[in-house]
């Protein structure tokens, strides 16, 4: 039963991890690369950005991803972005600064605070709050099974001598911790388990700290694995490697080499003994932002960009177009409509394995392709739009080049939300039972229809240059939201899965909203964004009347 309740603590530790960055991605109300992005004008703006994205968002792993992100966009200095990575797993100490605390006495307070915000107010930032709360919460309740499991088994004669063997072999538990993080893909989380571990009276000072090198190393690892695909993914992920391999092995050599470390006279007891050196190993590793571009020049020579002679282009963005902008309006308004077609295939394919009630394997990398395409394709359509020159344009052109360049903007959010995140969430849906399932089918297809009509709509809008359209998109967009909230208050049994998917679809009806006011703000009668409900911004556009 023991070895139950540790398995259930780890993956409650996991699940308040994840649910605590889903908590403060609703506080914040937006996508957090796009925030961190805005950062990285200098390094150390992009340093100050990184602490402050690792802070709210205590994932080691997300943290990763979302600065190989940065890197594959390629609007981001790559030392910025190194700067970015190193801030942001600075920031991620702070949680496990607070989990070295005993707060048990106070997690039926997070719980019961944060399941009332997140179960009973719609607004929201308050329901990130509360899901911020009930994250922690549950992250102390894995902590305690943990804690509860390795005292009950610390008094196990084959633990104890399992304990004492790897004290002799203090390299062996330093790669058990590499390994570990490797498989939870947190350091945070692995470092939480030796935390909770050290109840059962196992764990020396010596050998906690060895824990924590090899769980940054192991973070060292999940980037290098996480950017592999890209090579500006694989150039970030080395020059973590090696600046924290380096540091991690010295460091661990001089803990191996002083006699034994007794815990009495450092800060606090082991826990945060152990939370100090994470934060502190973290902090010496930021000083490489000094050398970064001496670092630059060492990875450049390692991996270096390959060739792309192949490399796939957009036919109809012929250079040649720019010398004439109403041309290059006209191109730019073609491949995005393509663009929107690519989208709507995208979330139907997900749709109508919905249908179906199955999701066969090859969805998800059909979605991967598709991702990649339209990656790349943002990517072009974001250069070419910038080589139009704008003195050139009439007052409608240059409004539509504004709102494609917008839409661009936007484009990786609603692609990853639409796509891979679509994917997961009705994935993890169709594993519920069958009355879950069929409970929530019929609202999230009609979501996926409402959104599909405003992309359609807002499709005719640009291609006909009509902005007048626009009244009746955001009208839309206003009912829609309220019949999403209006749907949850119905639902309330809905699985946390549907829940996710109806949420996905609120941000991406906003997100169209936006593009929308862009094109269509400087129409006669255009009023301002105001605030319907506390986080959508809602437009009122006028004199439709006689159309």
């Amino acid at each position: 039963m023991e070895l139950i309740n540790l398995v259930a603590g780890i993956l409650l530790v996991l699940f308040g991890l994840r649910f605590l960055r889903k908590g403060f991605a609703r506080i914040m109300g937006g996508d957090l690369l796009d925030w961190l992005q805005g950062f990285t004008r200098t390094r150390t703006r992009a340093f100050v950005g990184g602490v402050a994205g690792g802070a709210v968002m205590p994932s080691s792993t997300a943290t990763a991803m979302l600065s190989v992100q940065m890197t594959r966009r390629g609007r981001v200095s790559w030392r910025n972005v190194l700067a970015v990575l190193l801030g942001a797993q600075l920031g991620t100490t702070v949680l496990v600064q607070l989990v070295s605390f005993d707060l048990q006495d106070f997690n039926g307070l997070f719980l019961a605070v944060g399941a009332f915000l997140f179960l009973f107010v719609e607004s929201s930032r308050p329901r990130g709050v509360g899901q911020s709360l009930l994250a922690f919460g549950f992250m102390l309740m894995g902590m305690g099974l943990l804690s509860e499991s390795a005292i009950a088994m610390g008094s196990d004669p084959a633990v104890e001598a399992l304990f004492a063997a790897l004290a002799e072999l203090p390299l062996l538990f330093m790669l058990g911790a590499v390994l570990l993080t490797l498989v939870v893909q947190s350091a945070t989380a692995s470092i939480a388990v030796a935390l909770a571990l050290v109840s059962g009276g196992q764990i020396s000072l010596e050998m906690l700290l060895l824990w924590v090198l090899g769980a940054n190393i192991g973070l060292c690892l999940t980037v290098l694995m996480a950017g592999w695909g890209d090579f500006q993914g694989r150039r970030l992920g080395l020059a973590v490697l090696m600046v924290k391999l380096p540091l991690a092995m010295a460091l661990a050599a001089v803990v191996l080499t002083l006699p034994g470390l007794p815990p009495e006279g450092w800060v606090g007891g082991l826990p945060q003994q152990a939370a100090w050196a994470h934060t502190l190993f973290n902090l010496l590793a930021c000083l490489a932002i000094l050398v970064a571009p001496t670092l630059e020049r060492w990875v450049n020579a390692l991996i270096q960009e390959p060739e792309r002679p192949e490399k796939p282009a957009i036919t109809r963005l012929d250079p040649l177009l720019l010398q004439n902008p109403t041309l290059a309006i006209n191109a730019a308004m073609r491949e995005t409509l393509r663009v929107f077609d690519a989208l709507h295939l995208m979330g139907e394919t997900v749709m109508q394995r919905l249908r179906q009630g199955e999701l066969p394997p090859g969805v998800g990398m059909d979605i991967d392709v598709r991702t990649r395409d339209m990656q790349r394709v943002c990517r072009e359509l974001t250069e070419f739009l910038d080589a139009i020159p704008d003195d050139s344009l009439s007052p409608e052109d240059q409004a539509l080049k504004d709102t494609l360049d917008d839409f661009m903007r936007e484009l990786p959010l609603i692609v990853r939300t639409l796509g891979e995140d679509m994917h997961d969430e009705v994935r993890r849906l169709l594993e519920h039972d069958t009355a879950s399932v069929e409970a929530a089918r019929p609202l999230l297809l009609e979501a996926a229809s409402r959104f599909t009509q405003q992309m359609n709509t807002v499709a005719r809008m640009l291609m006909r240059e009509r902005p007048e359209l626009g009244r009746k998109i955001l009208d839309r967009k206003q009912e829609t939201s309220r019949w999403l909230i209006q749907a949850k208050r119905n639902q309330p049994g809905l699985p946390y899965a549907a829940w996710e998917v109806l949420d996905g679809f609120q941000q991406l009806n906003r997100r169209l909203s936006g593009v929308v006011y862009v094109y269509c703000h400087d129409e006669p009668g255009a009023e301002a964004l105001q605030d319907d409900n506390g986080d959508e911004p809602q437009v009122v556009v006028k004199g439709e009347t006689g159309r």
